[in-house]
This record gives structure tokens, sequence and C-alpha cells, in this order.
């Protein structure tokens, strides 16, 4: 996989998780959703950070930490 792809995963991703944010409901089928999306998220920032990855080439210096 390039860089690209990898680059749009992510925003897809992002994107997703913006959209859970906006239609949840506060029930426990939502909760799990938005932690799984920051989940994701964060296992991806976490091994582009090990690899000294810029974050914000992959629109990752955001706070994820909002779909906890």
């Amino acid at each position: 996989m390039n860089e690209d792809k990898m680059k749009y995963i992510i925003s897809r991703l992002i994107d997703n998780a913006n959209e859970t944010l906006e239609e949840s409901p506060e029930d426990d089928f939502f909760k799990g959703k938005k932690l799984a999306y920051y989940e994701m998220l964060d296992t991806i920032k976490n091994e582009l950070e090990l690899s000294e990855y810029d974050l914000k080439d992959f629109g990752l210096d955001i706070d994820i930490t909002k779909f906890i």
C-alpha cells in the first residue's frame, strides 16, 4: 500500500468518526462505535509516530479523544 492510499483511508476513518459524533445517541451501541473509531485512529497515529512520520501529513494532527 502506498502513502497516498493510506492518507485516503485515514481521511475516510476521520470523516466516518465525525459523522458518528453528529448522529449518535448516547446508547451503548453508538458509544462502542465511537470508541472503535478512536481505537483505530489511535493505533494508526501511534504507528506513524513510531515511524517518525509527520502526523499533519496524514490528517492526524487532531484531538482524537473527542471520539471517546
